[in-house]
């Protein structure tokens, strides 16, 4: 069932935009004249470039929450992940709206889950249980087994194949998992972007929320800032002089679609044979 959502799609050019709009996007009429008629209307609706884009404002946390940062890192999940995917990171404040967002869509009713239906604006606390869970919330999967395979399948495209092959040395398969929970803000070349929690940040803005915490880290290439050909805004365009950005989203200047509702699968399967030894 389509939900209801808001798309940068007008930062695409008139191609790019009709496709997306045709593949992401319930649209009433999908045929070229129609979804060039609701590209136009996107274009026209994102105005002139953000204030300070890619630069906000960078504050720390309030020292009074350290008890609760020392609690997060000494979560093992969060051990590991600063091994790998957090390594470097700090803690801080970061101002929403000037974030760079290489990410098209949003999903309003995304936001409302992660935000927890939130109907005024949150304390301290809560931006932090929020953003920055000790406790991760954990995704609905849906199992379904045969006797040689097994599917199993998530509203969240969080959920995903985390490794494969011999894992510890004591199995062989699938091991799956969720994205970090946590509010992930990253900086290349001196600019910042929005690399993990969109849906929070735009649901917190709209309750009047103008920093959110979040893992602070540098990153080396635009790969590490989470650009990927074909899936989200390139390079070019977020390095240029009218970036997209968070404001897009929470200033009215995105286009308002109901966006397709996709869902991850990941099916696995075995079988065991007996044949000669040589």
């Amino acid at each position: 069932m389509p939900t209801s959502g808001q798309s940068l799609v007008g930062f695409l050019n008139q191609i790019e935009g009709i496709n997306h709009l045709r593949a992401a996007c319930a649209v009433a009429d999908p045929s070229d004249a129609a979804l060039a008629a609701e590209w136009k209307v996107a274009n026209a609706k994102l105005g002139g470039p953000t204030p300070n884009a890619g630069y906000p404002a960078i504050n720390p946390i309030d020292p009074a929450k350290q008890p609760y940062i020392d609690a997060l890192q000494q979560q093992d999940w969060f051990k590991a992940s600063q091994q790998s995917s957090l390594q470097g990171a700090t803690f801080k404040m970061v101002e929403i709206e000037p974030l760079l967002a290489f990410q098209l869509t949003v999903d309003s009713s995304r936001s409302n889950h992660h935000n927890g239906n939130l109907l005024g604006p949150p304390s301290l606390d809560e931006l932090l249980a929020i953003c920055l869970p000790i406790n991760p919330v954990s995704e609905p999967i849906q199992i379904h087994q045969s006797p040689g395979s097994m599917m199993l399948t998530s509203r969240s495209l969080n959920f995903h194949t985390a490794a494969q092959g011999f894992i510890n040395n004591n199995f062989l398969g699938v091991q799956v998992g969720v994205s970090l929970p946590l509010v992930h803000v990253v900086r290349h070349n001196g600019k910042c972007y929005l690399h993990n929690g969109f849906h929070r940040a735009v649901g917190l803005r709209g309750l009047g929320v103008k920093a959110i915490p979040c893992v602070f880290r540098d990153v080396p290439s635009h790969e590490a800032v989470g650009i990927k050909p074909g899936a989200t805004f390139q390079a070019p365009l977020l390095e240029s002089g009218n970036p997209p950005t968070l404001a897009h989203f929470t200033q009215g200047h995105a286009y308002d679609v109901q966006l397709k509702a996709f869902s991850r699968t990941i099916h696995i399967s075995w079988a065991e044979y007996v044949t000669t030894y040589e």
